[in-house]
């Protein structure tokens, strides 16, 4: 009876460590005596032998609530990314009045988002009531920078489009030579876009894009936010298309 107490009082002294957030757990091991300590190990450590499902459980426990709390926050972000979309600074692509918004992360020098340039364009071609917010992202090194500002830049000449197009359709790795060389295929005043790149427009903008990006959890290019759906990778024109009607149909419920 009295060995039966004193495990008895060994497990409340486990529990109770086990009710208590982090630090308190601390405290609470510190008021157990050596040979306390090591029983509950030893409680424990039988208990889980014994019973391994306990261990696989709670890691699928804790993976679901880690899952669902990254959902809540993702899910949060879009919202306001959308709200900030439907009066946006950024460029924009398509129909500025269009009743669905998508968001695109992009780098000029990011293959997958060049493969992915025709099914946008024809997305916009097919649907006259599509948003497209471009969010410059570049991840791949100082030259994509160099782009990135050249195209923000171009916005203030009222040639961000045609310049995008243009990029996008030049074939390899884009230099500072092959930017400057887009840019005057458009038409754009070089000294002009030089100086505006160097502005604190141009940078802020960057900036948002970057927060943005982080706080989706976006660590490559294209991703793109469609209605309350985030979207990594180069997805084709049908799979697109299905968002984008997706999207139209949650909005109008």
């Amino acid at each position: 009876m009295k060995e039966k107490r004193k495990i008895t009082t060994l497990l409340s002294a486990m529990g109770l460590c086990c009710a208590l957030s982090a630090p308190a757990v601390g405290l609470a091991a510190e008021a157990l005596s050596p040979a306390q300590k090591a029983e509950v190990q030893q409680i424990i450590g039988s208990y889980l032998k014994e019973n391994p499902e306990v261990v696989i459980d709670a890691i699928q426990a804790w993976q679901q609530q880690r899952k669902a709390a990254e959902s809540a926050i993702t899910k949060e972000a879009i919202a306001e990314l959308m709200a900030e979309a439907a009066n946006t600074q950024s460029p924009v692509w398509g129909n500025p009045d269009g009743d669905t918004i998508v968001v695109e992360f992009f780098d000029y020098n990011c293959p997958y988002c060049k493969k992915v340039f025709p099914s946008m364009e024809k997305l916009i071609a097919d649907d006259g009531d599509i948003k497209i917010v471009m969010k410059e992202l570049p991840v791949l090194g100082p030259d994509s920078e160099y782009a990135a500002k050249a195209a923000l830049a171009a916005q203030m000449q009222g040639k961000y489009n045609q310049f995008h197009a243009q990029m996008m359709n030049q074939g390899g790795r884009l230099s500072r030579d092959g930017v400057l060389a887009a840019a005057k295929a458009v038409g754009l005043d070089l000294e002009k876009l030089q100086q505006d790149m160097g502005s604190a427009q141009v940078q802020q903008e960057l900036e948002r894009s970057s927060v943005w990006a982080q706080r989706l959890g976006v660590n490559g290019t294209p991703a793109f936010v469609i209605g309350e759906e985030l979207v990594p990778g180069a997805i084709d024109g049908q799979r697109m298309k299905h968002f984008v009607e997706l999207a139209r149909k949650k909005k109008q419920r």
